[in-house]
């Protein structure tokens, strides 16, 4: 037996964007500018990972060519100077890497901040603002013809 039926076409898209079509938008752009922002955070996460990782690799080279002078000196004097220049070393890279973890968390928090802000700029949002406004505008002006006279309750 022959299908008779005939098949179904996509019903057509709506050739404007109204605020209805930006109001059930909203979840999928919302969705986008989160998930965006958690890229950010992780580019930042590793941003501060590879300081951390740098200022290790650092350190451990300083020190371990401390080491090789201070097992090959026994003059006191020398002795201070290593360990002098260890501290210097230390106070010097702790400044540089709190700088630079902290700038890394700067422009992490900025890249955050301009994903959220790409959403309240959008002129999706906006219409549908003007289309939310416009049935609030509707609702007032259609009360006086919905109140009717007060009922009384039933028993």
């Amino acid at each position: 037996m022959a299908n008779l039926r005939k098949p179904r076409t996509a019903p057509a898209a709506a050739a404007t964007d109204n605020g209805w079509s930006t109001a059930g938008d909203l979840p999928r752009q919302q969705l986008s500018a989160a998930t965006e922002t958690a890229c950010a955070m992780f580019r930042g996460f590793e941003a501060m990972r590879r300081i951390q990782e740098q200022a290790a690799h650092e350190a451990l080279e300083h020190y371990a060519r401390a080491t090789a002078l201070i097992r090959q000196t026994d003059d006191p004097k020398r002795l201070m100077e290593i360990q002098a220049e260890l501290l210097r070393f230390d106070l010097d890279g702790s400044a540089r890497y709190w700088q630079q973890l902290g700038a890394a968390a700067v422009d992490m928090q900025r890249e955050m901040m301009g994903c959220c802000a790409q959403l309240g700029d959008n002129d999706a949002l906006q219409r549908m603002s003007a289309t939310v406004d416009g049935l609030a505008g509707l609702a007032t002006n259609l009360n006086p013809f919905l109140a009717g006279a007060p009922r009384e309750p039933t028993r």
